[in-house]
């Protein structure tokens, strides 16, 4: 079966988007994709059996190859029961499975989640991201899949990597019918630390905010009856966009 192009919905108000975004630099974008697009890359993420947990959390790191959610190795599956966050830390901390995306990523026939990453680094859809931003400066896209399951997390940060030239970070769901309480939300954290602003994953929509901004996704909770699927990474620059070191992340916050 050929995989079904990845295009933008065409009734995008690129104007009204664009002035939703300016305020505050970041946005929700809902039914992003063409609806015939977003199932076909929420079919394959739903029965994907490739994934990886990969774990920077309580002093652990390293990253495993998974058959459905057990550890591929039998003799590993105690690493990944075992892996838990550090809540006295304060070090960015995660605990979630992913996909990377791309030809280079992939062996054998490529599906529709690696075609969103050559549709995230079409002309259309880097036109579409210069018009919403009014940034001229962005080149590409780096993408990966995501999973998140019961006790996954991803603790605050802000995405300054020195060397990578992120410009926003962005966050494709392709999560159905999610509850908030279910945990997995986008959660924003303003200068005094408090939650300044946040969204619930939402099928087929597209969250995208400027680099630095202070960030996290809250733990899944235990009975949360399914997972959460997405498409995630950075928007970046082939030139030095700042802050770049270790110090300048600090004071980003």
């Amino acid at each position: 079966m050929s995989t079904p192009p990845i295009e933008l919905n065409p009734d995008l108000d690129v104007a009204a988007l664009k002035a939703a975004f300016a305020p505050n630099r970041r946005l929700h974008i809902p039914s992003i994709l063409k609806p015939a697009s977003a199932e076909a890359v929420a079919q394959v993420l739903e029965a994907e059996t490739r994934w990886k947990t990969t774990v920077a959390a309580g002093g652990a790191f390293f990253e495993l190859p998974l058959d459905g959610t057990r550890a591929a190795d039998p003799s590993k599956q105690a690493w990944l029961d075992a892996a838990a966050v550090d809540g006295s830390s304060p070090l960015t901390q995660y605990v979630f499975d992913n996909r990377r995306l791309g030809p280079e990523q992939t062996e054998g026939p490529q599906d529709a989640a690696d075609a969103v990453h050559a549709f995230l680094n079409s002309p259309a859809f880097l036109d579409f991201m210069r018009a919403v931003t009014g940034d001229d400066r962005i080149d590409l896209v780096d993408a990966q899949a995501s999973r998140y399951r019961p006790g996954h997390v991803l603790t605050a940060h802000n995405d300054v990597s020195a060397g990578k030239n992120r410009l926003y970070g962005y966050v494709l769901n392709f999560t159905r019918d999610w509850r908030a309480d279910w945990g997995g939300n986008l959660l924003f954290y303003g200068a005094d630390g408090h939650i300044e602003h946040g969204w619930v994953p939402a099928f087929n929509a597209l969250n995208v905010f400027v680099v630095p901004t202070k960030h996290a996704v809250t733990e899944i909770a235990s009975f949360a009856p399914r997972f959460r699927y997405s498409i995630v990474g950075w928007v970046r620059s082939n030139q030095k966009v700042g802050p770049q070191t270790r110090e300048e992340a600090k004071q980003a916050y």
